[in-house]
């Protein structure tokens, strides 16, 4: 029943969308939609299987932003096959770094991942130096990444082929299993800490692919960038159903989640290309309505029956 609420949430964002401007319901419009989705279904991804442990991944922001810098510094700035390995690779290390955090030192994720988000963006401004404000990308070469087929093609892949063996395999029952009961977890004899390393570094290697994508959608990077992406990839999977407390999460919930996040942003985009005005800046909007998301999805999520009144069954 959920998944058919968030569906009816996403046909009445559009809806608006067409209210406040016809004209942006068009090819031009879902290609932008597959576009701004591309970096948060990728980290989405990721972030929903770390929440069924009951964990969370506040760095995510700041360690797409790090995996960007890293390949434009070392790597050079034109495209080159390797590097989707490479930055694949980088973003393992920086995600199992979290991992070992939260699994071998014991860390509360919420403190490790706080903490190794401002090692991350530190990291970015050593490699982007002082001497400039920027990296900037060969934009012709890495364009491919930022077009809207290609990412829809990773997204399949990533949604259609490892979402489907994720969610029948018994790594993923073992990841709720944790999020749902720790301690009961290892008297069944499942490895935690590797399961907690393994759910971290899959983070990592989304954020590889969300850093791709970013190359290709922007062809530079500051130190700043992605600064408040997390926000946007935890509202947009505990609006899809994964619970924050654990032991529960859905992929399709998950992708949902993000593309109400995305069309409400080009909603308010819009905004500034029409004749309404607002009463405060759409930048302001936009973090109003994330939180507001938020507090509705951990809601529902904990105490939410996710029923509609008339559709319940009755008991004999």
């Amino acid at each position: 029943m959920k998944h058919l609420v968030l569906l009816v949430l996403l046909v009445l964002e559009v809806g608006v969308i067409v209210a406040i401007g016809a004209d942006r319901l068009t090819l031009g419009f879902f290609h932008a939609v597959v576009e701004q989705a591309g970096g948060l279904l990728f980290l989405a991804f990721g972030m929903s299987f770390v929440l069924m442990t009951a964990g969370i991944d506040l760095s995510v922001g700041s360690m797409t932003t790090l995996i960007v810098c890293i390949v434009g510094t070392v790597f050079g700035e034109t495209f080159g096959w390797h590097l989707v390995p490479l930055g694949i690779l980088i973003g393992v290390v920086l995600g199992a770094l979290n991992g070992l955090l939260v699994a071998k030192l014991d860390m509360p994720p919420i403190i490790a991942t706080l903490g190794t988000l401002f090692l991350f963006r530190g990291l970015c401004w050593v490699l982007i130096g002082d001497g400039r404000t920027s990296i900037p990308f060969d934009a012709e070469s890495w364009e491919s990444f930022g077009e809207a087929p290609r990412i829809a093609l990773m997204a399949s892949l990533v949604f259609g082929v490892g979402g489907a063996y994720l969610s029948r395999s018994r790594w993923r029952r073992e990841v709720l299993m944790i999020g749902g009961n720790l301690a009961a977890s290892r008297y069944a004899g499942i490895g935690v800490t590797r399961r907690l390393i393994e759910v971290y570094t899959m983070v990592g290697g989304m954020a590889a692919l969300s850093a791709f994508v970013f190359i290709g959608t922007n062809g530079s990077v500051q130190g700043s960038s992605l600064t408040g992406l997390e926000l946007q990839v935890i509202v947009a999977t505990v609006l899809g159903g994964t619970r924050v407390q654990g032991g529960a999460g859905s992929l399709l919930g998950t992708l949902l989640g993000v593309l109400i996040v995305v069309v409400m942003n080009l909603g308010l985009q819009g905004l500034n290309s029409s004749s309404i005005e607002l009463p405060i800046r759409d930048h302001y909007l936009r973090y109003l309505l994330l939180g507001g998301l938020l507090v509705v999805g951990v809601w529902l999520n904990t105490y939410g029956s996710w029923r509609v009144p008339w559709l319940k069954r009755s008991r004999s």
